[in-house]
């Protein structure tokens, strides 16, 4: 027997980089939230050892018999962003780009690591807030010396 239910609300539970103590995020996916369209943005394991960011775009649970699936359809924003510009590097900005719906992807919630706050620069552009909290801080930290990008202390 197969059974889906939609969610449009997620509890995320994560370890702090910051403190190792266990934080919680609470993630929207609703279309129709107090009046007005609501989709969180992600911080999420593409695979075991890259991380990307994305839209949730659907909350929804798989039942297969006696097993249970926890899924996010994702709207990856992992296109590549082209050259580093020097504002972005004087600044210590990051840019992540979308890519087209099509390239959404059905994910694991238990991949899903963190909330993220993503602003609109350009209409596919998007830049990372990692003020909203020193856990976020310290990941696009790691983040940002992954893509070889200088980081000033």
């Amino acid at each position: 027997m197969l059974k889906i239910t939609e969610f449009r609300f997620l509890k995320v539970n994560y370890e702090s980089m910051v403190d190792w103590w266990q934080h919680t995020d609470y993630l929207r996916c609703s279309p129709q939230f107090f009046g007005t369209p609501h989709f969180d943005c992600i911080f999420i394991h593409m695979t075991p050892t890259k991380v990307i960011f994305g839209r949730l775009l659907f909350l929804f649970e798989c039942t297969v018999g006696k097993h249970t699936f926890p899924l996010a359809l994702v709207h990856p924003y992992d296109a590549p962003t082209g050259i580093h510009l020097r504002k972005d590097k004087n600044f210590n900005l990051f840019r992540v780009r979308a890519r087209t719906r099509a390239h959404s992807q059905f994910f694991s919630v238990r991949s899903i690591i963190h909330g993220a706050l993503l602003v609109p620069d350009e209409p596919s552009n998007y830049l990372v807030v990692d003020t909203v909290d020193t856990d976020m801080f310290v990941r696009m930290r790691e983040m940002h010396l992954e893509a070889g990008h200088l980081v000033r202390a």
